[in-house]
C-alpha cells in the first residue's frame, strides 16, 4: 500500500508474478497511477483500478479513489464490489450458450417458439442470434438515439404483461438489418433461459455459471452484511442496494443485475480463454466459447448514441476489436458497463484484463481508453 501525491491510497492486490516474467514492461504499468490520479484530480473519476493477467497470471492488480461517490468515505480497494451494469450480458450469454449446448436451444431458432407473444407478423421472424447481436429490432435503451426526451418502455402500474409491454410499438429495422443496443432484448433471454432451464435466471447464472466457476463474490443481492464494501457512484447506486428490485413483476436481470470484483471478473474472462475451463472447473466446451466470441456480424451498421459506424463487429454478447485503430489485437472480445467497469480478453495476447473506474460522469473516454492504450502497450 502506498500513498499517491494526491493523498489517495493506492491499494495493491496480491499477484501471481512479476510483469516482466510474463513479458508485461512495469515501468509501463506504473504510468496508470499518474493516470488515474490526474483524473481524478481532474473531479472525472471516483477512482481507477485494473487487473491485468497475462498467460494465466496476475500481473497487476491495484485500486486507488474513493469508494462511496456520495458520502466521500472509504477506499477503493483491490477487492471491493461493483455493479456490472451491462457486464452482467456476458453471464447472460454464456447462460444461453450452456442451453445450446445443452441441445435445449438453437442459435438461429425463432423466439416465438419458446415465447408466444412473438407469434405475430411483426416478431415472428425474431431468432435467439438476432436477440444476442442486437439486432432484433427491438426497441434499444432510452437515449440511444440521442433523443432529448428518452422514455422506457415498462410501466409496472399496467394491466399489459412486461413481455407485452417491450413489444409494444414499431421495431427500429427489420431482424439483422442494424445493430441497436438493446437490454430489452436480453431481458427477454433471461425470461427464454428461465422457461427452458425450469429454474429463475438468476439461479441458472448462480448456480451454473458463478459458484461452479468459484466467483465468491458475485451476486445479484449483495448480502447485507457485505454493503458497506460495494463501491457506489450516486445516490441511485446507494439507495438500489437496499430497495427490492425493479424485477419484481418478474423481468429477469439478464440484462443488468450482477455484482462482482476484479478478480472474480478475472476468473470468468479466464475461463473463457482457456476454452471454456478454469482449474479444472468445465463451465463450457471449446467449441461453445469459439461460437460466442468470434465475429457474428458482417457489414451490419449502428447508429450507437450518435456514430454513424458502418460495420459494427460483435459477437454473441460481446463486442469486438476489429478495427486498426484498436490498441488491442484484433479479435479481442470485450463489454463494459455503465458507471463504469470492463471486462477484455486478448487471445492473441493471451491476456485478460478488468477495469474498474467508477465515476458519475456517464462517459470520460480516457478513462477508458487511455487505460487500455498504456496497458496494452505494456506488452514487450
Amino acid at each position: 500500500m502506498e500513498s499517491t501525491p494526491a493523498g489517495w491510497i493506492k491499494q495493491e492486490g496480491a499477484v501471481h508474478a512479476a510483469p516482466e516474467e510474463v513479458g508485461l514492461d512495469s515501468r509501463q504499468l506504473r504510468k496508470l497511477d499518474a493516470h488515474y490520479e490526474e483524473l481524478i484530480g481532474q473531479g472525472l473519476l471516483q477512482g481507477g483500478g485494473h487487473l491485468v493477467a497475462r498467460n494465466g497470471k496476475i500481473a497487476a492488480w491495484s485500486t486507488a479513489g474513493r469508494l462511496n461517490g456520495v458520502t466521500g468515505e472509504g477506499d477503493l480497494l483491490p477487492d471491493s464490489i461493483r455493479k456490472l451494469s451491462s457486464l452482467t450480458k456476458a453471464f447472460t450469454t454464456v447462460a444461453v450458450v450452456k442451453l445450446i449446448e445443452d441441445g435445449k436451444l438453437d442459435l438461429d431458432q425463432p423466439v416465438a417458439a419458446v415465447l408466444e407473444e412473438f407469434n405475430n407478423g411483426t416478431h415472428r421472424d425474431i431468432s435467439l442470434f438476432h436477440l444476442l447481436t442486437h439486432t432484433s429490432g427491438i426497441q434499444p435503451v432510452p437515449g440511444y438515439y440521442n433523443e432529448p426526451y428518452p422514455r422506457g418502455w415498462y410501466d409496472p402500474g399496467s394491466s399489459k404483461s412486461w413481455i407485452v409491454q417491450a413489444l409494444t410499438g414499431l421495431p427500429t429495422c427489420k431482424p439483422g438489418e442494424a445493430y441497436n443496443y438493446t437490454s430489452t432484448g436480453y431481458a427477454l433471454l433471461g425470461e427464454i433461459v428461465s422457461r427452458v432451464s425450469g429454474e429463475p435466471f438468476e439461479d441458472y447464472v448462480m448456480n451454473r455459471i458463478a459458484q461452479p466457476l468459484g466467483l465468491e463474490r458475485t451476486w445479484f443481492d449483495v448480502p447485507a452484511e457485505l454493503r458497506s464494501q460495494v463501491c457506489v457512484v450516486d445516490q441511485y447506486d446507494a439507495d438500489s442496494l437496499d430497495r427490492p428490485a425493479d424485477y419484481s413483476q418478474g423481468i429477469p436481470r439478464a440484462a443488468s443485475g450482477l455484482h462482482s470484483t476484479l478478480y472474480d471478473l478475472w476468473k470468468f474472462g479466464q475461463m473463457l480463454l482457456n476454452g471454456g475451463t478454469f482449474e479444472g472447473r468445465r463451465i463450457l466446451g471449446r467449441k461453445s466459447v469459439e461460437l460466442l466470441t468470434r465475429r457474428q456480424l458482417f457489414q451490419v451498421p449502428a447508429y450507437h448514441w450518435g456514430g454513424q459506424i458502418k460495420d459494427k463487429g460483435h459477437a454473441l454478447g460481446f463486442d469486438l476489436a476489429i478495427h486498426s485503430a484498436s490498441y488491442e489485437s484484433q479479435g479481442t472480445y470485450q463489454l463494459e458497463g455503465a458507471g463504469r467497469i470492463g471486462l477484455f480478453v486478448d487471445p492473441a495476447e493471451n491476456m485478460v484484463v478488468v477495469l474498474l473506474v467508477p465515476s458519475v460522469h456517464s462517459w470520460v473516454p480516457r478513462s477508458v481508453l487511455g487505460t487500455r492504450q498504456i496497458i496494452w502497450s505494456s506488452l514487450i
